[in-house]
Formats: C-alpha cells, sequence, structure tokens
C-alpha cells in the first residue's frame, strides 16, 4: 500500500498501521554510510534474539552525517503521524541474516512509529517485510496471538509484502504484526519516534519505553567509544529533543548499557 490523494498519510497509517513513502531520499550516500560503519564498528558476531538475527552499530555521531539528515527530515513526518512534537530513539544500521519470524517491536501502550529502510531491491522471494494490515489494534493482535502466530516460521500467513526498491522509506507502527523470509544478508537503516510526554502518565510510559530499549547487561556487539548511542555532537546540537531526552533520563540508560559492553570488551582482552 501506498498513500495516495485520496487519503492522509496519518489516516491511512492508523487504518493499516504502515505505509510506504516510495523514493523518498537518494539510497546511496546512506549504504556507503552503513558498510562503512558496519567495517569499522562492529567488534563481535551476530547478536540472536529468539526471533531475529542481526548485527547493528548506532548511526548518531558527526561520523554518520548522512545518517542524521535523514533522521531529522523524518521527524516532520513523525510528528504529523503522532501529533505533536516527538522523540528519536538511536537511528542505526542493521544487517540482517534469514528468517525473521512472526513478532511486533513494542509491548508498551505507547503509540510509536518505526521509519525503515533497506538497500537492497526486496520481494516476495528475496526477505521483503511482510505484515499483517491493522495487527497494531489491540483486537485483531488478541486475536492473532490465539491463534499461535508470534513467534512461528510459517510464510503462509495471509500477509501483505512490502516489496521496496533503494530509497523506499516503511513507516511501520511498533505493535503491528511482521516478519521476513527467504532473505539472505540485508542492510536496513532504521529509526524511531514516540511522541514528546504531555502528561505525568505519558512520562512514566516513555520512560519505560526508553529503559525497554537500553537494558543494562546487553552487550551489542559494536564499538561503543566510537558508534555511540548518542554523540557528543547530538548532544550538543540545538534540537530541541536532545534536552528533552536528558531530561527523560536517556542518556544515562545507553551510557549504563555501554559501560556493561567495555566490561565485557575488558574481560575478554584480560590474559587467561
Amino acid at each position: 500500500m501506498n498513500s495516495g490523494s485520496t487519503w492522509s498519510l496519518a489516516l491511512a497509517f492508523r487504518t493499516f498501521g504502515f505505509d510506504v513513502l516510495r523514493q523518498f531520499f537518494d539510497p546511496r550516500p546512506l549504504a556507503a554510510e552503513i558498510d562503512r560503519v558496519m567495517h569499522d564498528g562492529l567488534v563481535s558476531g551476530v547478536s540472536t534474539t529468539e526471533k531475529i538475527h542481526f548485527e547493528y552499530v548506532p548511526m548518531m555521531t558527526a561520523q554518520t552525517p548522512t545518517s542524521l539528515s535523514l533522521l531529522d527530515r523524518i521527524e516532520a513526518v513523525a510528528a504529523d503521524l503522532l501529533g505533536g512534537s516527538v522523540l528519536p530513539t538511536r537511528a542505526k544500521g542493521v544487517r540482517y541474516s534469514g528468517n525473521t519470524l512472526w513478532h511486533w517491536d513494542s509491548i508498551s501502550p505507547l503509540a510509536s512509529v518505526g521509519f525503515l529502510t533497506y538497500l537492497e531491491p526486496l520481494g516476495v522471494e528475496d526477505g521483503a517485510l511482510r505484515i499483517l494490515p491493522g495487527s497494531h489494534h489491540p483486537e485483531f493482535r488478541d486475536a492473532l496471538r490465539r491463534l499461535g502466530i508470534d513467534g512461528t516460521a510459517d510464510p503462509a500467513v495471509p500477509a501483505h509484502v512490502v516489496a521496496t526498491e533503494p530509497g523506499d522509506l516503511i513507516l511501520l507502527d511498533e505493535h503491528l504484526f511482521h516478519a521476513s523470509f527467504g532473505g539472505r544478508t540485508r542492510r536496513q537503516w532504521r529509526v524511531d519516534f514516540v511522541k514528546a510526554p504531555e502528561s505525568a502518565e505519558a512520562e512514566y510510559l516513555t520512560k519505560s519505553y526508553f529503559a525497554a530499549l537500553y537494558p543494562p547487561d546487553w552487550d551489542g556487539g559494536y564499538d561503543v567509544d566510537r558508534y555511540p548511542s548518542y554523540g557528543p555532537d547530538w548532544r550538543s546540537s540545538s534540537r530541541p529533543a536532545v534536552a528533552q531526552l536528558e531530561a527523560l533520563g536517556v542518556y544515562k540508560l545507553a551510557a549504563a548499557q555501554e559501560a556493561f559492553t567495555r566490561s565485557k570488551w575488558r574481560s575478554r582482552n584480560e590474559p587467561a
């Protein structure tokens, strides 16, 4: 699906839980930037969760200007979808391998939007994103869970295949069921946004959302000194989100996670 003139982007997104902005940006500089940070920033093997095999490097420093520029451009789209000022997570370059099982990205009740783009052409046979439109709505999502779809590797689930070319930008509600089958190694750039909190309850939920992103005992497998979650140039910029993330304690969460990664490095490199 791609939003047309007959409906607004926000309405289509709220209804289906996704959309695609075709040829939103020039993919060549971003592809080169991701290749460079993957070469320079990875220090260990592929990370594995129950449902996903991947490796990643944050792209939030002066060394990743294309990533930051794209993040800044997307901010206005995120604000339109979420209805107000927004806060970004860290943008990152990701390299996926193999299948990605059916899952959704956030269990928080907080509305959040993922913006992702693939740097290879992807279709039904080679790992294109598959989604279940409307599955971000709680009743539909709960019905799918009762069917036992979550965590399965079934490509026969009746899904919409989001075929894309480099330069296309996918907008994804983080509560939407999605998966990928048949693909080999594929590069992705992604950043997520939440609405800036406007109440005490929203602030609590926002803090909880970011705490889930930065567990203090996670080793991401990348050089946290060269590519921190939020680089000094980001934190010294005039972006409104900078101070808001500081007030929410997000930088402390990221720093604690990065300190754990450093401790793992030291233990691996100490003489036996």
